[in-house]
């Protein structure tokens, strides 16, 4: 298997050692390098009198090196694999140390295995669990209702003189009361609060109410489940926190394309590494959002890289409007220029109309836009792209000078999140090119040239 550079990198734990196993990709600081198969392998001089040996799996991903990092994958790991993904690398027969290793690797899988198979399943314990936890979440969902109530009766002026410990109190109860999804909305709160009025955002006290009303909304929905439709009341759930189980996933049809990649975020949450990537089908025109969690030093799974397309079946979490996927297949192809699923921007605004009136938590919606092209508002008012049917503002970004040169006055289509005020530009395509926004860099990056 064939990884990008992006791909290795996204198995790092943090941006550090991006940066740093970027540094330790050069083939003449290592020697005995080699590879057989998926495994590569290779010694490099450390800190101290004996190289560090370093071997690695992308397919896994796996890897081990004796350097004294407490990270997974270290620096050295990272660096050897994109060694191994930029250059020839010879076949050759593995030394002893790193045969050992791959037969340990293959014995702990093997074992893991049939540990699984032996491992009765307590169905009654289950139905146990479920019951606890709905009963724990019924409370949490009670005590929110009546915190809202009660915030809303003293008023949004005194909301924002809150301290974000007011906030974080009623987030940690939440999270206690196993209601995970309803702690990150609180606690995103005060920063609605404290927000100043940007280009493409709402005023603060309108974010806060907007904000504190989908919460109301989703908090009235859960403590009705019964009356909503199945795929409504998943949703909620999901929303929640409540997580779908592996086997109910794979009951689900997919729903097979050719889903262009068109972005990765990454962020860090509670002690978590959170990626997300952001796929449209070419021929169906549906968004879709894939979400890994790294915990700790632990790495990312391998997933297309932004500028590919994923040849296949996508399995959509349960949900009304259905967004959230996991890849069926790894099917990987290189792609084109054109983001798919692109229209007019009042085709964009009738679709994040069309999400809130099927969940009104909704709190932003992946669009594509058509043959923009972009511009400043007047006033100074930040930047915002246009054509015949209207106008998106664009949210203020520190890319979004260089997204403005990458136009260079000409139409271009763009990707990103919509949530009623401003867009989030994600992807950039136009004149046979396509550009991706990352985090990290406030230069767009070229992903694809006709």
């Amino acid at each position: 298997m064939t990884l990008s550079a992006d791909q290795i990198l996204d198995f790092a734990p943090d941006a550090a050692s991006r940066k740093a196993g970027q540094d330790q990709a050069k083939p003449a600081k290592w020697h005995g390098l080699g590879r057989t198969g998926t495994l590569v392998w290779g010694e490099i001089k450390g800190s101290g009198a004996a190289p560090y040996r370093t071997v690695a799996d992308p397919a896994g991903p796996a890897a081990k090196c004796s350097c004294p990092s407490r990270k997974f994958p270290c620096k050295h790991a990272i660096g050897l694999m994109l060694i191994g993904t930029a250059a020839a690398l010879p076949e050759a027969a593995p030394p002893d140390w790193v045969a050992a290793w791959s037969r340990g690797r293959e014995n702990r899988v093997a074992a893991s295995r049939v540990g699984d198979a032996a491992k009765p399943v307590d169905a009654t314990a289950q139905d146990r669990r479920r019951q606890a936890r709905a009963e724990k979440v019924s409370a949490a969902l009670d005590e929110l209702d009546l915190w809202l109530r009660d915030l809303m009766r003293r008023g949004l002026a005194a909301a924002r003189a809150e301290p974000y410990a007011f906030w974080d109190r009623m987030a940690g109860r939440l999270v206690d009361g196993q209601a995970p999804g309803l702690a990150r909305r609180v606690r995103a709160l005060p920063g609605l609060a404290a927000a100043g009025s940007r280009p493409g955002a709402a005023a603060p006290e309108t974010a806060l109410a907007l904000g504190i009303g989908r919460l109301a909304l989703l908090v009235r929905a859960a403590q009705r489940l019964d009356a909503l439709a199945p795929e409504q009341a998943a949703g909620v759930r999901g929303a929640i926190g409540f997580p779908v189980s592996a086997d109910a996933l794979a009951a689900r049809a997919g729903v097979p394309d050719e889903w262009a990649v068109l972005a990765h975020t990454v962020t860090e949450e509670d002690r978590l590494t959170v990626r997300t990537v952001w796929l449209v089908g070419r021929r169906t025109g549906l968004p879709a959002q894939v979400i890994d969690f790294a915990a700790g030093a632990g790495a990312l799974p391998l997933v297309p890289s932004p500028g590919q397309d994923y040849v296949g079946s996508l399995a959509f979490h349960p949900g009304d409007p259905p967004l959230r996927a996991v890849l069926r297949d790894r099917t990987v192809v290189a792609a084109a220029a054109a983001l798919p699923g692109a229209g007019s921007v009042a085709r964009a605004r009738d679709s994040f109309a069309a999400a809130l009136a099927r969940a009104p938590w909704t709190e932003a919606w992946p669009v594509c836009v058509a043959g923009v092209r972009l511009g400043h508002l007047a006033g100074g008012g930040g930047l915002a792209a246009g054509d015949a049917t209207g106008c998106l503002p664009l949210r203020a970004d520190p890319h979004l000078p260089a997204v403005l040169a990458v136009s260079g006055g000409h139409p271009v289509d763009l990707f990103g999140l919509f949530n009623g005020f401003g867009l989030q530009v994600l992807a950039v395509g136009g004149a046979g090119r396509r550009f991706a926004v990352p985090a990290q860099d406030p230069r767009p990056i070229l992903l694809r040239a006709a």
